[in-house]
């Protein structure tokens, strides 16, 4: 049954984990959401466990953990599209059958890592990614994906034809941007951040490619001692971890700071501090991070491998991941050349002003229509 052309879409979007502190895609659910909203589409979050005040949302209140949303949620996302009437359910994170609603389905895939690197993923991700997943998609009317890799990644695993696979990039938001001095040392202060330093935003899950960062660092401190590495936003950072005892044998422990988590409010500060962003990953359905550095003005060395060349365009030095010299040299280069330094800086401002969330919500909204108009 086709939408009428001019009667309002009834959008639910799914609202997993907003409650916590957020990761890519909680980021990537939250920022979607306001530029929707923001251009008239107003959709219901459908919020995993009890909806927070001050949101346009309805709770699934046996649904606020994993186990909970795929089993219990199934039926209450089903019974709130009835409610509500809703036209059409969008889960931003990929991993929701929607079995049961009535609804027409939408679903973002950010990655399928998992299929890649089976190794290095948790039993629960290979349960969803080759258990939920293939049952999402074939009942989903679209799949929206990130980047152009990422499509062709989901193509090669999940086997599905190129027109069901529609590419959306991600944006950074509007706090990543240039900071006048006195907002960003109070910042760096209160975290106990000392200048100079190279910056580190992410996780430290093997993908991430930490250890050759280490690596690389530890050369670069043979040449040009002053720089600190930060790493941001690791978790679960326990003793017996590799990249700690690497942090050890390497004798780096009094130049690496890890900070854990920190809320968004305080990035932006931590990116127009930094002398350089490093992010040389293995595997990134996107990479948002190297977007959020180049919004600030922090130059970027970054890997040339998967959807990163698509994120970074010609405003960072791309470097093989896998070479630790290749690393250290880049991240040399963008330190001890004032010149090469500026440049990147005034590419990756110019460069990253062709992402928005605003255009990814009209994007993502012309997905919705041709949907409920097939």
């Amino acid at each position: 049954m086709q939408k009428q052309a001019n009667s309002p879409i009834k959008i639910g979007l799914i609202a997993y984990a907003l409650d916590r502190a957020t990761g890519g895609i909680g980021r990537y659910t939250s920022e979607l959401h306001k530029a929707l909203s923001q251009i008239g589409a107003d959709p219901i979050l459908l919020w995993a466990g009890r909806a927070s005040n001050g949101r346009q949302a309805v709770s699934l209140p046996g649904a606020g953990l994993l186990p909970g949303l795929l089993t219990l949620g199934q039926f209450e996302i089903a019974w709130l599209a009835r409610q509500k009437k809703l036209d059409l359910v969008h889960d931003p994170t990929g991993v929701f059958p929607l079995l049961l609603t009535g609804a027409r389905r939408v679903v973002t895939i950010h990655d399928v890592f998992p299929y890649i690197s089976p190794n290095t993923s948790t039993l629960a991700e290979q349960l969803i990614y080759r258990g939920w997943l293939p049952v999402a998609l074939r009942r989903a009317e679209a799949v929206i994906t990130v980047s152009q890799h990422s499509k062709a990644d989901i193509q090669r695993y999940l086997h599905l034809k190129a027109d069901k696979v529609t590419v959306i990039p991600e944006a950074a938001s509007d706090c990543y941007r240039p900071l006048p001095e006195s907002q960003v040392e109070p910042v760096l202060q209160r975290h106990g951040i000392q200048r100079p330093y190279i910056l580190y935003v992410g996780s430290i899950e093997p993908r991430k490619n930490l250890l050759r960062l280490l690596q690389a660092y530890a050369r670069l401190r043979e040449a040009s001692p002053q720089w600190r590495l930060v790493i941001v936003g690791a978790r679960n950072v326990w003793l017996s971890n590799p990249i700690i005892l690497a942090i050890d044998k390497m004798d780096l422990k009094p130049w690496v700071q890890f900070t854990g988590y920190i809320p968004e409010s305080d990035l932006p500060a931590l990116y127009n501090g930094a002398d350089l962003f490093a992010f040389p990953s293995l595997y990134e359905g996107f990479g948002l991070p190297v977007l959020e550095a180049m919004r600030c003005g922090a130059p970027v060395v970054t890997s040339n491998l998967s959807s990163l060349p698509e994120v970074a365009g010609d405003a960072a030095i791309l470097v093989d991941p896998y070479d630790v010299e290749a690393i250290a040299s880049a991240m040399r280069l963008a330190l001890t050349q004032p010149g090469l330094a500026q440049d990147l800086q005034r590419r990756g401002l110019e460069w990253s002003k062709g992402f928005t969330w605003e255009r990814t919500a009209r994007q993502t909204l012309a997905v919705y229509q041709k949907v409920l108009s097939a």
